[in-house]
């Protein structure tokens, strides 16, 4: 039995994995001592497709080439959810091919599904729900060219030479850390990595890691649909990178996952985190673990002036709201993050339609600023677009 859509997606697979030489030839559900047509459901899968599968029912398989070859499979979800395939095979006949061992028929299945199954290649987090790669997502960020080309070499090429590194015997896993302020743009990076990766990606949010296993089961995971990058969200806020964290319940998991008895060969860890200071030596210190700290700083003013920029580009703006006044707005915005970048438009947008007017003015933005400086608790550099202060220290690598 599988838990919740690991299951849907197994079944989905299943399908796939016996039509080489197996079909069906009768198939139905008894319910209450009647026969009745299977239950289907239909699930998604990567690229907006969508499989229709088997949840309750039972079905005939013959082989087609050894027709008296036959097999009965019953599909069904236990009490707590759990997808369930029973099979039952005839007394005393051995039906094994080249492709089949029915005596270990599910052991087969679940290795057939992790090599070449839907989630190979794939994009999802660890509740197996598919996340779509955005080939827009170039457009929505502002980057710095120093930690671009740092991720593009450290990630994207080192996918390529993968298969190179385990040829010659060298290590062919890794681990970044993508470090900076809330708000920064650090997971939107990180889909942008995914994004532009030709292998598997998995997506795990703190949230999602609640127990020492937890971090075991991400990477047991990530080397059965290896080559993989698993990012990891918000790290720190999971008590995986802090030995100051109380009793630091992770820490040693985390350590043990990465450089354990067993190797993550074709594995990438792209971790984030919002504080780069408490990122404990054992990790930070050891290649094999984390090889490179990248620092995300708060966006320059070349790079505001494009974000908001991107942020306006679907809205209806006024002649005023020239390349000059969006200029002006990006020097006097020093010190936000793209995230309130994106609020100071959305609050420009809001007081437009309060006045029930069609275009965003000059003067909402110019407002709106005000308003979001305001709140950040930043309403002492709001002169009247006078001289903002010394720009912010952008990025750097280390």
């Amino acid at each position: 039995y599988w838990r919740g859509h690991l299951g849907a997606l197994m079944k989905a697979h299943l399908d796939v994995y016996l039509e080489p030489e197996f079909e069906v030839v009768e198939e139905f559900l008894i319910e209450e001592g009647v026969f009745r047509p299977c239950l289907y459901d239909t699930i998604p899968l990567q690229g907006n497709t969508r499989q229709r599968i088997m949840v309750l029912g039972t079905r005939f398989y013959q082989s087609k080439i050894t027709p008296k070859h036959r097999f009965t499979l019953i599909s069904s979800v236990d009490g707590d959810g759990d997808h369930r395939i029973t099979l039952h095979l005839p007394a005393g006949r051995n039906m094994n091919t080249e492709r089949y061992d029915f005596g270990n028929f599910i052991n087969q299945l679940e290795e057939d599904f992790y090599k070449a199954g839907p989630l190979n290649g794939a994009f999802f987090d660890l509740k197996y729900n598919f996340i779509e790669r955005d080939p827009n997502i170039d457009n929505l960020l502002a980057w710095d060219s120093k930690v671009k080309e740092t991720l593009w070499s450290d990630i994207i090429t080192f996918q390529k030479a993968m298969p190179k590194l385990k040829e010659l015997g060298l290590t062919n896993s890794r681990g970044v850390i993508l470090a900076g302020p809330p708000g920064t743009g650090k997971t939107m990076i990180a889909k942008w990595l995914a994004a532009h990766s030709d292998i598997t990606c998995i997506l795990i949010s703190a949230e999602m890691i609640t127990g020492r296993q937890d971090i075991k089961k991400c990477y047991e995971l990530a080397r059965k649909v290896s080559p993989t990058l698993l990012i990891i969200e918000d790290i720190d806020t999971a008590g995986a990178l802090d030995r100051r964290a109380a009793d630091h319940p992770l820490l040693g998991e985390f350590l043990q996952s990465m450089d354990g008895v067993v190797p993550n060969h074709g594995v990438i860890t792209l971790a984030t985190t919002n504080h780069s200071n408490k990122i404990d030596p054992a990790i930070a210190d050891r290649p094999g673990r984390f090889d490179r700290i990248v620092e995300v700083g708060l966006p320059d003013k070349e790079q505001r002036y494009h974000i908001i920029r991107q942020h306006l580009k679907p809205m209806d703006v006024a002649p005023t709201v020239n390349r000059e006044a969006l200029e002006r707005l990006a020097k006097n915005s020093d010190g936000l993050t793209g995230a309130w970048l994106r609020e100071v438009v959305q609050t420009a947008l809001i007081a437009m339609i309060k006045d029930e007017r069609d275009l965003i003015t000059k003067e909402d933005l110019t407002t709106s600023l005000k308003d979001v400086l305001k709140r950040r608790g930043m309403a002492y550099r709001v002169a009247p677009y006078g001289a903002s202060g010394k720009e912010s220290a952008n990025a750097y690598v280390q």
